[in-house]
């Protein structure tokens, strides 16, 4: 062949051969020059010890160089034909600071000592509750008693006879005022406005051979639905009443009824009490004068 024959077929038979990542080029321009290396030029030029042919005109063929692996990290096969990505790298948890005021911690299989719990303050309500007391009942002061309270003469006669209100001894809550009423029977003066808890003392009353009723002279001025009860005591007054009568409005305070009560017979001489009770604050009644009789 002539010299440019022979040229293309230099060029046209170069073989590459490709060796892991490097690529190779082997001239060569006959069939038998395009067929594989062996297994030990290959094996040199892996480690980089084969020299670089040379070409036909005598002078060498370029030749790649090998490149260097980078480092890699390879993704770890799975039995099962998956690919698991590569393990993350272990996370150092440092431990929280301890305070200068505590203790130390507790060495490795120890328990730490329980901190007991506050307890809550308990919870306040918006709106406490409001204690009240019921303040006892209000009884006029002993040391400034009615008028006729502690000066009363006393009655001096006889069961039969009208006893005026106003001869009483000890007495509670009881005023004495001017009577309307007859003054022939009871005198000029009655106890009036007299309400619960008011109570006078009439002693040495004397029955004779018995008495077996209540006589008594009464008026009211007392608002509608204010009543009481006028009650007589023999002997004292926290024994049983011995009659009792019972009085509401007749009109006004001078409007003057007598009533008249039956009562077990009484006979001899006897302490008398009048007590008055309603069980309201409000006065229900004023008495001028009361006897005893069959």
């Amino acid at each position: 062949m002539n010299g440019l024959t022979r040229k293309h077929a230099a060029l046209g038979g170069a073989a590459a051969l490709v060796v892991g990542v490097t690529l190779i080029l082997i001239p060569g321009g006959s069939p038998a020059s395009r067929q594989a290396p062996s297994a030990n030029a290959a094996a040199a030029v892996a480690d980089g010890t084969a020299s670089a042919p040379s070409t036909s005109t005598g002078s060498p063929s370029p030749a790649l160089v090998p490149s260097v692996p980078q480092a890699t990290v390879s993704p770890v096969p799975l039995s099962s034909g998956k690919t698991a990505a590569p393990p993350a790298a272990p996370i150092t948890t440092l431990p929280p600071p301890v305070p200068a005021s505590s203790a130390a911690p507790p060495q490795p299989g120890t328990s730490r000592p329980a901190v007991p719990a506050s307890t809550p303050s308990p919870k306040q309500s918006a709106h406490p509750p409001v204690h009240t007391t019921t303040p006892p009942p209000v009884k006029p002061p002993t040391s400034a008693p009615p008028a006729g309270c502690a000066s009363g003469t006393g009655w001096t006669g006889g069961a039969t006879l009208p006893i005026p209100g106003a001869e009483h001894t000890s007495c509670w809550a009881v005023t004495t005022e001017a009577s309307t009423d007859d003054p022939a029977r009871g005198g000029s003066q009655d106890i009036g406005h007299l309400a619960d808890g008011s109570w006078a003392e009439y002693p040495m009353v004397d029955f004779g051979t018995g008495q077996s009723q209540f006589l008594a002279r009464v008026a009211s001025g007392a608002v509608a639905g204010i009543s009481g009860k006028v009650q007589i005591h023999l002997d004292s007054l926290t024994n049983a009443p011995v009659s009792v009568f019972e009085i509401a409005n007749t009109g006004g305070w001078q409007t003057w009824q007598t009533v008249q009560m039956n009562m077990n017979r009484t006979t001899g001489v006897h302490n008398v009490y009048l007590s008055f009770d309603s069980g309201q604050p409000q006065p229900f009644v004023s008495l001028h004068w009361f006897s005893f009789g069959n």
